[in-house]
Formats: C-alpha cells, sequence, structure tokens
C-alpha cells in the first residue's frame, strides 16, 4: 500500500472536502443561474411574442379591412374614377405598394401605380379569391419594386376582385417597433420558412427559407415554444409562436453570449477567487502542519525506535513544539510499554502453565512444523501409549505413521496428507503395535495453525488412548445385535404360532360350521354357536399376537382410502348392541353435526381402534351408559388434514391411579391375580396405542376407580378431492355360485381337506383333495379343474413352487389362466404379496367361512372369464 506524505494527505482532504465541493456549488450555483435565465427569457418572450402576434394580427386585420373597405366602396364610382380610388386608398394606407381592380373574369380595370405589366400573375389568384379579405399568397417579389410583397384579395358582391400587394419591409419596420431595446431581434416566415421579416432585409429579398433551424423543424405548429438553436454558425436561445389567423411562425431570438455573459463572467470571477484562496490557504496551512505536527512527530518516532531497542526515555518537552493530542499519545504509549512489560511476563508464565499442564494430561499432545516436516513438540504422554521415546519421534517422524497398523496406516497417512495440503481437520480411530506386539486403539484429531497472512505454517494433534472404550463399545454392538436377533425371533416364533394355531383353528371351525348346517336341536344349536364364538375368541387373540409382531417388527402398513365415519360407527353400534342390550347398559353413538361425510385414511385400523375400545367399555360396563361421540378438533395444522378427536366414554369399573400408566403396555392387565373377573390378552390397549402412534395421533386416559373411564383419541385424516367417491364395499355374503365348479383343494392337513371340501359341497361344488404341490401337478395333467385352492406350508412340493411350476407351462392355455387361491394359515400384510407375486390370483387366511368360500369363488371365476 503506497504511503503519502502528511503535505500530501492535507491537499488530498482540501480537495476532497474543500475545492471539489466550492467548485460543484458554483456549477450548481451556475446551472441554477442558466436555469433561472433562460426560464425569465422564455417567460418574457412569451408575453412579447403574444403582444407582437396580437399587434401582427391587427396589422393584418387592418389591411384586410380596409381593402374589404376598398372593395365595397368603389362600386359606387364611376369607371373612369376607379384609380383616384386606389390612389387615395394607397396614400393613406402606406403598407400596400400596390392596388389592382379587376372584374370577373381577371380583366384589370384599374391599379394604382398605373404600371402594370404582369396581369397574368394576378389572375391565377382569381379562384380562390371569396368574399372575406384574405392572404393570397407566400412572400414573393414585387414585378414592379423588387421588393418582397404578399398579395391580399377579396372579391366584391358584383364579383370583381381587389387585390392588393402587402409591403414586408413596411411590416417589418412596424414589427421592429414592437420589440424593446436590447431584447433580441424579431424573424417573421411562414409555415414553410419562408422568411416575411428579418434583422438582414436582404435574406427577405433573397426569399431565404429558414425552416432547416431546429427551433422550427423541432417544434409543433401549435403553441409557444423556446430552445437553442444554430443559425449561420450562432448560437441562438429563440420563441417561436404562432400569428392567430394566419400560418406565419413569429421567432424572437437573442445570441446566447448575450443571454449568459453577464451570469458567466460573474461566475469565473468567483471561482478564480476561491481556487486562489484555496491556493494560499494550502500552503500556509501545509506551514503550520510541518511545524506544530511533522516536527513534533518525528522527534515522537525516534522515541518510538529508541523503544524498540530496549531504551525507552520519556522525551524532554522543552522548547520541542508539540500539541495536546501528541501529549495524550506519548502518555498512552508509556502505558503500553508498561502493559507490554507485563503481558509478556503474564505470557512467560501462562506458557509455563500450559507446559506443565500438557505434560501432565493423559492425551499425546504434539506440535509438527509443516515446512520440513518437522515434530516440534511431543507430550510425555507419548511415551506411555506409543511405549517408544520422543526423541526417536524427533528424530524420525515418520515413526509415527510406521506403529500405525496396515489397515489403518493408508487412511491416516491420506488424512494427514489433506490436513497438510488442504486444511482439512482430521479426525480419526486406528490401531497401532506397541514393540512387544501388542495392539491398541487411538482417536487422533489434528487442526492447521495459520500464520497472519493465513498461510498453513503448524499441525496441532492431539491423540488419545481408547482401547478400553472400543472393548465396551464393541460389547454394545454384540448386545444390540443380540437384541435384533431376539426380537427377530421373537417375531419368527409369533408368526409360527400364528399359523400352526390357525391351521387346526380352521378344521375347528370349519367343521362347527358344517355341523350349523346339519339338522340340530335347540341345544346342541346353542352348543355349536358357543364353540364357534369361542373359536372367533381365539382368533381375534391370534390376530391381537400377529398385529403386536408386526409393529414391533416395523411392518405395519397403513392403507389411506375415503371411507365414511357414519358407516363406521353403524358398524360398531350394530356388533356392540346385542352385548349391551344383554345388560343395564345404553349404548349411545353420535357425530357433531356438520362432521364431514367422508375422509381419508385406513377404514380397517379405525374400526380397530373403535372396536378395541368400546369392547373395553362394554367388557368392563355393568350399569349405565357407553358414549362414542365424534368431533373435529378447533385447531386445524394442514388445510388438506381434519384434526379428528373420538371421546369413548362409559360409567364402568375405572382404572386405579396406579395403574392408568401401565394400561398401554402389551400383555398388561389391570387385574392380573387368579380371582379377576373379567378375561383377555392384554393387548388390545396396547395394539391401540400402536396404530393411534403410526396415524401420527394422541392418546389421553381420563379415569376414575369406581366412576368410569374417558378415552379421548385424536387422529389426523385426510379430506377428500371434490368428486373423489367412497370404494365400494364387497359384502361377504352366503350367494351361490350360479354353476357347479370343479375345485383341487391342495391341502396336507386332512382335518382340513374334509372341512374345505365339505364347505364346497355345500356351495353345490365339486371338491377334490390332494396333500402335496407335486400330486396336485400330476393330477392337472390329468383332468380339467375350474379353481385351485393352495396351502402355502406342505411336503415335498410347497404351495409357491407348485404355482410357479403351474404358471411356467407355457404351452398349456389352462394352466396360465386357471384361478389359484392361496388358502394358509400365513397371516402376515406381506404374505399376500408374496403370493400374489407367485402367480396367484387370490388369498384367504384361515379359518375360512362359507362366505369367503362364495365371494373369493365368484370374483376369481369372474375375472378368469372376462381375461
Amino acid at each position: 500500500m503506497a504511503q503519502l506524505s502528511l503535505r500530501q494527505i492535507v491537499q488530498q482532504n482540501l480537495t476532497r472536502w474543500m475545492l471539489l465541493p466550492s467548485i460543484c456549488l458554483i456549477i450548481l450555483l451556475g446551472a441554477f443561474t442558466v436555469y433561472q435565465k433562460t426560464k425569465e427569457f422564455r417567460m418574457k418572450n412569451s408575453v412579447l411574442s403574444q403582444s407582437i402576434s396580437r399587434n401582427l394580427s391587427a396589422h393584418i386585420g387592418d389591411a384586410e379591412i380596409g381593402i374589404e373597405s376598398l372593395s365595397a366602396s368603389i362600386t359606387r364610382y364611376d369607371p373612369f374614377w376607379y384609380g383616384w380610388v386606389l390612389n387615395n386608398f394607397i396614400q393613406a394606407y402606406h403598407h400596400f405598394e400596390r392596388l389592382i381592380y379587376l372584374d370577373a373574369n381577371g380583366q384589370v380595370l384599374a391599379s394604382s401605380p398605373l404600371e402594370y405589366h404582369n396581369p397574368l400573375a394576378i389572375t391565377r389568384f382569381s379562384a380562390v379569391i371569396g368574399r372575406e379579405p384574405k392572404i393570397l399568397s407566400t412572400p414573393v417579389l414585387s414585378p414592379i419594386s423588387d421588393n418582397p410583397i404578399i398579395y391580399i384579395g377579396v372579391r366584391g358582391d358584383n364579383g370583381n376582385m381587389l387585390i392588393g400587394e402587402l409591403s414586408l419591409r413596411e411590416l417589418y419596420r412596424h414589427v421592429g417597433n414592437l420589440l424593446p431595446t436590447d431584447e433580441g431581434m424579431i424573424i417573421l416566415c411562414d409555415a414553410y420558412g419562408k422568411l416575411i421579416s428579418h434583422p438582414d432585409f436582404s435574406n427577405v429579398q433573397q426569399q431565404v427559407n429558414i425552416s432547416n433551424i431546429g427551433l422550427l423543424s423541432d417544434q409543433p405548429f401549435e403553441g409557444i415554444n423556446s430552445s437553442i438553436y444554430k443559425d449561420m454558425d450562432t448560437y441562438y436561445l429563440g420563441t417561436v409562436s404562432k400569428v392567430p389567423e394566419t400560418d406565419w411562425r413569429l421567432i424572437i431570438a437573442k445570441p446566447l453570449d448575450k443571454v449568459f455573459f453577464p451570469i458567466l463572467s460573474t461566475l469565473i470571477a468567483l471561482l478564480t477567487i476561491i481556487l486562489s484562496l484555496f491556493f494560499i490557504f494550502a500552503h500556509f496551512l501545509q506551514h503550520r502542519l510541518r511545524y506544530r505536527v511533522v516536527l513534533p512527530l518525528a522527534q515522537f518516532t525516534e522515541s518510538i525506535e529508541l523503544t524498540a531497542k530496549g531504551r525507552y526515555e520519556l522525551p524532554q518537552s522543552g522548547d520541542r513544539p508539540s500539541f495536546t493530542e501528541l501529549s495524550i499519545i506519548e502518555e498512552k504509549f508509556n502505558d503500553m510499554v508498561r502493559q507490554i512489560n507485563l503481558r509478556e511476563t503474564e505470557i512467560k508464565e501462562s506458557e509455563e502453565r500450559f507446559r506443565q499442564l500438557v505434560e501432565n494430561i493423559h492425551e499425546v499432545y504434539w506440535i509438527t512444523d509443516i515446512a520440513d516436516n518437522r515434530v516440534i513438540y511431543a507430550s510425555p504422554s507419548y511415551e506411555i501409549i506409543w511405549a517408544r521415546t520422543r526423541e526417536s519421534l524427533y528424530d524420525n517422524p515418520d515413526s509415527f505413521f510406521l506403529a500405525i497398523c496396515l489397515e489403518d496406516r493408508h487412511r491416516v497417512v491420506e488424512a494427514v496428507n489433506q490436513l497438510r495440503v488442504e486444511g482439512l481437520i482430521l479426525a480419526e480411530e486406528f490401531k497401532i503395535i506397541l514393540p512387544d506386539g501388542k495392539e491398541r486403539w487411538i482417536r487422533a484429531q489434528a487442526y492447521p495453525i495459520y500464520d497472519e497472512e493465513g498461510v498453513r505454517v503448524r499441525l496441532v494433534g492431539v491423540a488419545d488412548d481408547i482401547t478400553e472404550r472400543k472393548a465396551i463399545q464393541q460389547a454394545l454392538i454384540k448386545a444390540k445385535g443380540d437384541a435384533e436377533s431376539a426380537s427377530q425371533a421373537k417375531t419368527e416364533f409369533l408368526t409360527n404360532m400364528s399359523h400352526e394355531l390357525r391351521t387346526p383353528l380352521n378344521g375347528i371351525l370349519g367343521m362347527l360350521q358344517l355341523t350349523q348346517a346339519t339338522g340340530l336341536t335347540q341345544e346342541q344349536k346353542d352348543y355349536i354357536d358357543t364353540a364357534v364364538n369361542s373359536s372367533n375368541v381365539l382368533l381375534n387373540v391370534i390376530n391381537d399376537i400377529l398385529n403386536i409382531a408386526q409393529i414391533e417388527a416395523g411392518k405395519l402398513v397403513l392403507h389411506e382410502q375415503p371411507f365414511s365415519p357414519q358407516e363406521v360407527l353403524e358398524t360398531i353400534f350394530k356388533f356392540f348392541t346385542h352385548a349391551t342390550n344383554s345388560k343395564d347398559v345404553e349404548l349411545q353413538m353420535e357425530m357433531e353435526p356438520g362432521f364431514p361425510s367422508q375422509l381419508i385414511g385406513d377404514e380397517v385400523r379405525i374400526r380397530q381402534i373403535l372396536f378395541n375400545l368400546v369392547g373395553n367399555s362394554v367388557k368392563f360396563t355393568e350399569h349405565g351408559v357407553i358414549s362414542v361421540y365424534v368431533e373435529p378438533l378447533k385447531i386445524q395444522r394442514r388445510k388438506d388434514r381434519l384434526g379428528v378427536l373420538f371421546t369413548i366414554s362409559d360409567t364402568g369399573i375405572g382404572i386405579p391411579s396406579n395403574k392408568i400408566a401401565y394400561v398401554f403396555e402389551s400383555f398388561t392387565q389391570v387385574d392380573g391375580t387368579y380371582t379377576r373377573r373379567h378375561q383377555g390378552t392384554g393387548l388390545g390397549l396396547g395394539i391401540v396405542k400402536n396404530l393411534v402412534d403410526q396415524m401420527n395421533g394422541t392418546i389421553v386416559v381420563d379415569s376414575e376407580e369406581g366412576q368410569g373411564t374417558t378415552m379421548y383419541v385424536t387422529l389426523q385424516l385426510g379430506l377428500p378431492e371434490r368428486g373423489q367417491q367412497l370404494p365400494k364395499q364387497e359384502r361377504q355374503t352366503l350367494q351361490m355360485h350360479p354353476e357347479n365348479l370343479s375345485i383341487l383343494v391342495v391341502e396336507d392337513d386332512r382335518v382340513n381337506q374334509i372341512a374345505i371340501s365339505r364347505m364346497l359341497e355345500k356351495l353345490h361344488h365339486q371338491a377334490l383333495c390332494v396333500d402335496n404341490g407335486k400330486k396336485a401337478l400330476e393330477i392337472l395333467r390329468e383332468k380339467t379343474f375350474d379353481c385351485i385352492f393352495m396351502d402355502i406350508q406342505m411336503p415335498i412340493l410347497d404351495g409357491l413352487d407348485t404355482t410357479r411350476q403351474i404358471r411356467a407351462e407355457r404351452d398349456n392355455e389352462r394352466f396360465r389362466t386357471i384361478p389359484i387361491v392361496a388358502l394358509t394359515a400365513h397371516a402376515m400384510p406381506e404374505d399376500r404379496e408374496k403370493f400374489l407375486k407367485a402367480g396367484m390370483n387370490d388369498y384367504i387366511s384361515k379359518p375360512v367361512s362359507f362366505e369367503q368360500l362364495a365371494a373369493t369363488l365368484r370374483r376369481v371365476t369372474t375375472a378368469a372369464a372376462q381375461s
């Protein structure tokens, strides 16, 4: 950066803050004065031009009135006296050079003066002369006097024409008398720029055209306008206006130097005075500054140099010129030196404390110079952790990397190079090998150190022994893996248990349904109904266990689609109304007026939540009321979502306050004793809590033992778009298939074979059973079937492989199109997708009912016929 002397600084600041603003002020003042002068000129010329234009108009009007009066009066005279009348008129109106009186055919009757040699120049106006006097021509030269004239003519009542030559020289004298002295000059021209009057009358005689000057060419023909224009190498400030009743233009102009010279001369004089004063003041100020500032500063600089050499002495003021600010600086400088000495002492003490800290901490602290890759310092902990001397590291810095295991060495070296070259902070974990062959885990961090110019000069790092921490981490990872394996094993166990329970349960329910279809006494029917109900309770327990397994495995999938909240409440009401009617309990279900008729959500899971909560209320309430109320939340999070509050209250036994915190835990019940009155697995509320969480909702319990319980459930449900319709619900009613079908049942369990085949026979179909996939393939090649019910888990060849082999028969059209329905105890949601992907057409989970079999047969056979 260039250094400036005090003189240059003073000059720059005076120029910047005094001279330039003064010049700018003078320029602005001059511009403002010029503007005001121009404005004043324009305003004055505007008034003058209007006055002169009116006079010109009156002058021309007088000429027109005079010639009109003469045209009317001459008809009263004998033709002998026409010349005498015209002569008297010219003597009275000097602005006319000649008068000519013509008959209606253009023949000259009289003229004044008498000489007239060019009647054709007059007769050409006969076609345009009217009853009203008017100017007939642009400026032309008189054929008699060679003076510029214009023709004015009028037609009398008898058709005779009177034409006069209006002298432009007389017109100019008249116009010139109207302009005050020293106000410039007046120029008069017609609409095409031909001169009518001009200060230099020779221009008028020569018929000079001035239409090219900017004042006329740049301005419209109406109104009064002013501007600067150039004419004959001279610049003028002019004002142009239109003369009323004519197409003439009146210009009042004045040379620019005569307009602005008084102003510019004053400004130039003022600017000269300011510049002179500025240079005088600048030289005087420089002289005073040198004596009062520069010299004292030079002496103070000498004192600073002595201080830098350690020989500082406070200079004696004596006769030395100085100023107050410098005295203050000297005093502050003294204080600064004392503070520096104090700070140096503190730094030395701080460095000593830092050295003691670094040499006593457990971590290794090290400093490396980037220029020569030299280790400047390593703390004593290096010898403990690396089991090597610090001198070996100082002598050979690469020994740091040679101690790292081979699998980690390249990575650490690359990270150190990035730190040295790019300044990337290093944070690495690696193993080192001790001289005795043992291994240790090290965590190292390193940072770059920059100098004042931003250049990396050193690397600073800290390394710590994390061998014990690594051992704990590995143990935690192993424990986590064991826990995940245990959870997976539990999920697999629950799934397998569900499968093993569903298989015999399908046989039990199948036989019970077949028995219900036979002729039974009322007592037998009651027994069978009780057995069916007990089996359904067992099925609900199995479903609850599967739900818990799905939730814990993270496999629960929500299927959002439009549904009717009213239909959900009606279904729950119909399901529980029989149970509440058998007690002294009133079941109430209500929705707030105006509640949407359609929402978007997982209807099955919402129904499951309400079934569990209402079912609990029915189970634990013997008297009173069970109420379900549905309403929208007052505060909504999003425009396309609706917060819904479900309130389920009862007057049952309530929940003890010390048990409320545990009601949502799986396999937990409020009453866990052997004498409890209410049965259950304790899974219902746990499933509800997990379902509500999956749907981004909340559930809150408000209960008092002996007084009842209220459950508050909030869910965020979608709002359907306009025109979005509810999906059609297929009711599982027992409707017979219109045709008797031949069905192959592939099932390895004997009881299930009997149950399913008998149920199909009750539906008026023929069923053939085989116990594995291999037999199914053999019999399919011999016989034709309308549908296959395929079990999944079978010996020899399972259901999935059997299905794949059936679909693989590309040459057999029946194999590719025959409907295959999975009839299995595998009931997880992902099972359905897996079966359909293998080539099956539909899926039924065990246990199965008559309605499910009939509906599935109709669905798959109809789809096959359509395809």
